[in-house]
């Protein structure tokens, strides 16, 4: 079977989107890719937006192609999945535009959340709840009822699942980028200074808290780790290519059991790093460990400067605001900007 795996070019013009507009890497199907290609599949991945595609001239690849499925995701990347475009202008125009014979499956926040929705206004065959970078391979070859995720409609009406698809982080194997255009790709994440060759990478999955303010619940809300060689691997394939900047698209940084191996690691490697994290996830010692790692962006949330406001808002924070301070203070002190 075939599978056409596209990323729209993305285009915000009149949407209340806030995020950033530039291309990131489309992690979600280069992970699906793989294990396509793995279940003895042919994968075809188009990434629209960092090519500058039209969808006429993305058609005229798919129409060469000829898949079975055609896939599209419903947020620019697993980066914007906790905060995409509320609206899904885009997929809905894309889907139309390229008018394919093949079975339409649309991943993302919108099919997770509001599956029944997702699938009436996108006019598309199925759409899957949580994470499918396994599932989708699964199409081919399983009951779509026995898939976890799995929602479709036929003439019997909307089938919607249960279950929401969970991955187990350790069998995503490191990304070879043998058929992703690293070259050229250089946005570097959250970094609004110098230049360089930037890349986005995946360690964990997931947060164990649960803050008022996230949407993370129905998807990517179990924190799972990477194996911590394949992350390193990538690391590897991305710097021979030239990256020098790699931005962890985690939801949050720094839990984990097997970060610290990362980052010394990454103090071997000749790149710098950025992320999301909570500033109370680390000490003095740790924050050394971070500079040595090069880092040179860091998120901190905090949303409020005040004890009775992080309760408030379910932070389950443990520090003071003066041990908050403490840290950030000196955070800015060990981590370069540069």
């Amino acid at each position: 079977m075939k599978y056409a795996l596209v990323n729209p070019n993305w285009d915000f013009h009149g949407s209340i989107y806030f995020g950033c507009q530039e291309p990131h890497y489309p992690l979600e199907l280069l992970f699906a890719c793989d294990r396509i290609r793995e279940a003895g599949h042919e994968p075809l991945l188009i990434d629209a937006q960092s090519e500058g595609l039209t969808t006429e001239e993305t058609r005229r690849r798919l129409d060469a192609f000829a898949p079975d499925f055609l896939v599209i995701p419903t947020a620019p990347s697993y980066l914007f999945w906790r905060c995409p475009p509320p609206e899904l202008r885009v997929p809905m125009e894309w889907l139309g535009a390229l008018d394919s014979k093949a079975l339409t499956v649309a991943i993302g926040p919108h099919s997770s959340a509001t599956p029944q929705a997702a699938l009436r206004k996108l006019r598309c065959d199925i759409v899957m709840r949580g994470e499918a970078d396994l599932a989708l391979a699964e199409l081919a070859s399983r009951p779509w009822s026995e898939i976890d995720g799995c929602c479709w409609r036929d003439a019997g009406g909307d089938h919607i699942s249960a279950t929401t698809g969970v991955v187990d982080m350790r069998r995503l194997d490191a990304l070879d980028f043998r058929n992703y255009d690293v070259e050229r790709h250089r946005h570097r994440h959250h970094v609004f200074s110098g230049e360089g060759h930037g890349a986005e990478l995946e360690f964990a999955r997931g947060c164990p808290w649960a803050c008022t303010f996230c949407n993370k619940t129905l998807f990517r809300n179990k924190f799972r780790e990477r194996s911590v060689e394949a992350v390193l691997r990538e690391i590897d394939a991305l710097t021979a290519r030239g990256v020098d900047y790699i931005y962890f698209i985690d939801e949050i940084f720094g839990v984990g059991r097997n970060v610290r191996r990362l980052l010394e690691g990454i103090v071997e490697r000749k790149v710098s790093i950025g992320f999301q994290t909570r500033i109370d996830l680390w000490d003095e010692e740790s924050l050394d460990l971070l500079g040595r790692a090069h880092t040179i962006s860091v998120e901190c949330g905090i949303e409020s400067i005040t004890d009775e406001g992080r309760d408030e808002l379910n932070k389950n924070c443990r520090l003071s605001t003066e041990r908050l301070t403490e840290l950030l203070i000196s955070a800015r002190r060990r981590i370069s900007s540069r």
